[in-house]
């Protein structure tokens, strides 16, 4: 039998890392990451075909370099730590290493408010809380071989980012058949765990100068703005799909270095307890049920990319 080698690429995973930075006015600023790095390379094959390793970088070696290269370099987001470990595995070993990916997931301290020892709520200097379960990452992606540039793609995004609305929503006019029993409804609850990932348009990474902390706030606010609507009245929805389109587009307005974002928006519902088998109403004064129970599995599915349109001139 005859066997060929097709893709193949190895390094490290789940390297964590935290860095604490400690500012000239005594405040403290603290970053967590996972990071993940794969290595590609042309020469790479004998590893794998006669067990020659000379053209291995040892996936210890990533991990080392994860701590080494955060000590030296000053910086404040999971994209901005992906592009330096991109650009020194790149140029740190140009003959063995022609492309390489870089995934960091960040973890959420949130700066503590508290009252000072006047008793006055102020942001503290140096304890956070975390949150969550929503968590942002990064996902680097770079390539160089002899006599080229280095090429470098980026997208980053959230995973989890639970969101429900009790009112404004419904769903109908849909199709149905012999199979159908999922009834129309005007009135229900909204709950969905979104993942979301944009990408960064090339001329915006050529440019470079991104604050990529405020372009992630920007985008998550503006899409949670567009599912909640106006505080005082909602929006109403009527579909995930019609919401998740919407929301996507106000994310590539907000933000205009991104060229598309994709958002996964499962639709978890919570089912109204049937109360009447134990001789209870389960309606308030609006007609509506009051309680709930939610289930997550099985759930349905709802996923799209928007992409920015593009130019005439």
């Amino acid at each position: 039998m005859s066997a060929h080698l097709g893709f193949n690429t190895h390094g490290k995973g789940r390297v964590r890392l935290v860095k604490v930075t400690r500012n000239r006015d005594g405040t403290q600023d603290i970053i967590q990451f996972s990071v993940q790095i794969l290595l590609e390379g042309d020469i790479m094959d004998s590893a794998f075909l006669t067990g020659d390793n000379k053209n291995v970088v040892p996936t210890d070696t990533c991990k080392n370099t994860v701590y080494c290269v955060a000590n030296k370099h000053e910086f404040r987001s999971a994209e901005e730590f992906g592009i330096l470990l991109v650009r020194h595995f790149l140029t740190e070993y140009p003959e063995i290493v022609n492309k390489i990916s870089v995934r960091i997931i960040r973890d959420r301290w949130e700066r503590l408010t508290a009252p000072n020892s006047k008793g006055k709520m102020v942001p503290h200097q140096h304890v956070f809380t975390r949150s969550g379960p929503c968590k942002p990452y990064a996902h680097v992606q770079g390539e160089k071989r002899k006599g080229s540039s280095m090429k470098i793609s980026l997208q980053a995004g959230f995973r989890n980012l639970d969101i429900v609305k009790t009112t404004q929503s419904g769903f109908v006019d849909f199709h149905k058949d012999k199979y159908t029993s999922l009834p129309e409804v005007t009135d229900r609850l909204l709950g969905t765990s979104i993942d979301a990932e944009w990408v960064f348009s090339d001329a915006a990474i050529s440019r470079g100068n991104l604050d990529f902390n405020k372009i992630a706030t920007n985008v998550e606010n503006a899409m949670v703005h567009v599912f909640a609507g106006p505080s005082d009245k909602g929006v109403y929805s009527k579909s995930v799909q019609q919401t998740l389109y919407q929301m996507a587009g106000a994310a590539l307005k907000a933000e205009g270095a991104l060229s598309e974002i994709t958002l996964e928006m499962p639709n978890i519902h919570n089912l109204p307890f049937p109360l009447e088998r134990y001789g209870m109403k389960n309606a308030d004064h609006t007609g509506n049920p009051t309680i709930f129970y939610p289930i997550d599995e099985p759930h349905g599915m709802i996923k799209a990319t928007v992409s920015r349109t593009p130019s005439k001139l």
